[in-house]
């Protein structure tokens, strides 16, 4: 039958012929697709790093205001300035043996520890209404005391668990400032001040806390204010009552790399496992699809995984963030293989299909280890 010549349809192509050039070429929409896919992994990586690096040097800032006997403790008013010149100068000093438990999602810790006091001028009892900030005092024994004249020393074996709320920014490669702060209850800074021994104190080689390396430490002295008079006689209220204080800080920082791979092993292998289906062909439904879901299942089991070791908190810490870059990695290639099928099955593009997969692999497997890298040195960002 001759041709109707108003008929455009092309003529049928022998099912063995080779794809013609402009079937092989990519359609503008699929190079737009790997441009979101490059633009996300760009925008992740770099986002997310910044966030992780400036974390980092808040958190850093904190622990050296904290203390810098001087400067206000973060997120706090200044002290006000006491002037002493006739109060009891009591020294002080920490030796600390042992760190007998942490942890982070309980915000706590506990110490065993020896504290001595020396002082000049007549005798009192330097641990009577001797205080923990932000804790507790378990037991306390007396250990040594001399005196030599108007010259008193006493020192006492003191157990005490302290609460803390840890920052989990950058967890699981955190650190952390531990602070042992003391008081006297009673005597305001003009009638006591705490002068830290820093020569003598140390920390006990005993002293170890698993899965954390401890790093420097140090003793300083530093006023602290309440806003409050406490209701007490002779004190107008809503004045400011200031007390010396004492504190003791020590610097634990993750150890290695250990806990960061058991957490994020599966993850890992969840986000190859969805890759593979760029290798199948498309109408291979159950695979295609199969293998994504399944990564995706196992991606959100990981993330029930993390929560398990932080607390319930609104910061998002650095796990949650590989949790998510794992997570939605998952998801993007579950939308590559709709593309792709919807090109080999419904358009009958073949080629175009191989290359959207082929194409779609190497992006993905690169940008999600550059993203990963990014986010890992701003995690490591020193102060």
């Amino acid at each position: 039958m001759p041709r109707d010549p108003d008929d455009r349809t092309p003529p049928a192509m022998p099912p063995d012929a080779p794809p013609s050039s402009s079937a092989a070429r990519p359609r503008w929409w699929l190079r737009g697709w790997i441009a979101v896919l490059v633009g996300f992994f760009s925008v992740a990586g770099l986002g997310l790093a910044w966030r992780q690096a400036s974390t980092r040097r808040a958190e850093s800032a904190a622990e050296r205001a904290l203390m810098d006997p001087v400067a206000p403790d973060p997120g706090m008013t200044a002290s006000e300035p006491v002037s002493s010149p006739s109060a009891r100068q009591v020294t002080i000093g920490i030796y600390l043996e042992r760190i007998t438990a942490l942890s982070i999602r309980d915000s706590r810790f506990a110490v065993v520890c020896d504290v001595w006091f020396s002082w000049t001028g007549a005798n009192f009892d330097p641990v009577d209404q001797l205080l923990v900030v932000d804790g507790t005092i378990d037991a306390i024994e007396l250990l040594d005391e001399s005196h030599d004249g108007d010259r008193h020393y006493r020192r006492y074996a003191l157990t005490a668990e302290i609460t803390k709320p840890f920052r989990i920014d950058h967890f699981p490669l955190d650190r952390h400032l531990l602070l042992i702060a003391f008081e006297n209850g009673s005597l305001l800074r003009d009638e006591l001040v705490f002068v830290p021994d820093r020569v003598n104190t140390a920390v006990s080689s005993r002293a170890a806390v698993h899965g954390y390396r401890l790093e420097e430490h140090e003793v300083v002295e530093k006023p602290h204010s309440y806003k409050t008079s406490r209701g007490e006689p002779g004190i107008s209220p809503g004045a400011k009552t200031t007390f010396s204080q004492a504190r003791f800080g020590i610097v634990i920082v993750r150890d290695g790399w250990g806990l960061f791979l058991k957490m994020f092993q599966a993850l890992f292998v969840a986000v190859a496992i969805a890759l593979l289906p760029c290798f199948i062909r498309p109408t291979h439904v159950d695979p295609r699809f199969g293998l994504g879901v399944g990564a995706l299942f196992a991606a959100v089991a990981n993330a029930y995984l993390v929560d398990s070791y932080v607390p319930d908190t609104g910061e998002f810490a650095l796990a949650d963030m590989i949790n998510l870059l794992g997570t939605v990695t998952i998801l993007l290639t579950l939308v590559e293989s709709t593309l792709s099928l919807h090109l080999y099955d419904q358009c009958d593009e073949r080629a175009r299909s191989r290359w959207l997969d082929r194409a779609s692999f190497a992006v993905t497997i690169v940008g999600f280890t550059m993203a990963l890298a990014l986010i890992l040195i701003g995690a490591s960002a020193t102060r």
